[in-house]
């Protein structure tokens, strides 16, 4: 039987911390590590990730100080002795079901990576998502020619598939030559989308289990996503030019649109965040969205770019040559 590593990063969640590590240890498929990566969360999760470990040899724990989630995953990854890889956020759970199931597809296809679908709970309702594309096995050829077209951005300026990293289990290449993928250091906004996207330019197979919904994600408001922050946008620059470094120049496709739509996708949500902020009055918002249209980055993404052609609703298609022409004043 495979054995499969699963990593998950812990920071002041004890709320969640039980619900999820229950959920990983009870799965029907037994043959699994769990890493607990205390990031130092200052409450009372180091304790609890101890007793797990006491209770089940199945576990092992690794206490740092506050890093982020990033140098969390790698120390989990750097760890890991399993033949395959997952992840799963602290303050979400899993189906017991959900890795049997995927295991069954990795053993009928031999695949480095597969991928199921979630239910989003958001307290009141659930919902399903999943992704637009096509579900069932792509081989090499097939990645390159259906999957790598929106490897990095949707055409429709969203997240990709992959976007979502704790619902792909991977196969563990650490120690082969080829294997050179962490999470980068530093990045706290869309750190996924970076290593979702090397990870499928790595594989050679991939299978989507779309419609199969194992894992719960659970909105958290408190959430660092969901907070304004003033130097988003610095996060966003540090981030694309990762993504520039890894792409641009790549021998076997030519990612430099879906590059430009990354910034694109970028400059809706930092700008979307000023312009909801309520502690900001007009003018200060408009002088930071002023700031960030006139960087160079962005203005050669603008002339590249045929914003109409993008599949976006008419509203956004406005809204996106406004940016373009830097008419921020016509915004309140």
């Amino acid at each position: 039987m495979l054995k499969l590593s699963v990593i998950v990063p812990v920071y002041k969640v004890e709320k969640y911390l039980r619900r999820c590590i229950d959920s990983i240890l009870e799965q029907n498929y037994r043959d699994i590590e769990l890493i607990l990566v205390d990031d130092g969360s200052p409450d009372w999760c180091p304790e609890m990730c101890d007793q797990y470990q006491k209770k089940d040899k199945r576990v092992r724990v690794i206490h740092q100080k506050n890093s982020g989630v990033a140098v969390a995953r790698n120390a989990g990854m750097r760890m890991a002795t399993g033949d395959y890889i997952t992840f799963v956020d602290s303050d979400d759970y899993i189906d017991r079901e959900m890795y049997v199931s995927m295991f069954e597809i990795i053993e009928q296809y031999q695949c480095d990576v597969v991928m199921c679908d979630c239910v989003k709970e958001f307290g009141t309702h659930k919902e399903l998502y999943t992704h637009d594309i096509r579900s069932g096995y792509y081989n090499e050829k097939q990645l390159k020619e259906e999957y790598y077209p929106h490897l990095l951005m949707m055409e429709n300026v969203e997240y990709p598939a992959t976007i979502s990293n704790w619902l792909c289990v991977f196969k563990n290449k650490r120690g082969g030559k080829d294997f050179a993928i962490e999470y980068e250091p530093g990045i706290r906004y869309s750190e996924d989308l970076l290593f979702g996207a090397r990870l499928l330019r790595q594989a050679d197979s991939f299978y989507y289990m779309k419609g199969q919904a194992y894992y719960h994600y659970c909105m958290n408001p408190e959430s660092v996503t969901h907070k304004f922050v003033p130097d988003k946008w610095q996060d966003y620059q540090k981030l694309h030019r990762k993504i520039e470094e890894y792409f641009e120049n790549d021998k076997t496709f030519d990612f430099q649109h879906q590059i430009d739509l990354c910034l694109l996708f970028f400059l809706y949500n930092a700008v979307g965040d000023i312009w909801r902020e309520q502690s900001l009055n007009t003018h200060e918002k408009r002088r930071m969205v002023l700031n960030i249209l006139k960087d160079n980055k962005v203005k050669k993404m603008f002339r590249r770019i045929n914003i109409f052609k993008l599949p976006i609703s008419n509203k956004l298609k406005v809204i996106t040559l406004l940016y373009k022409y830097q008419f921020v004043w016509l915004f309140t």
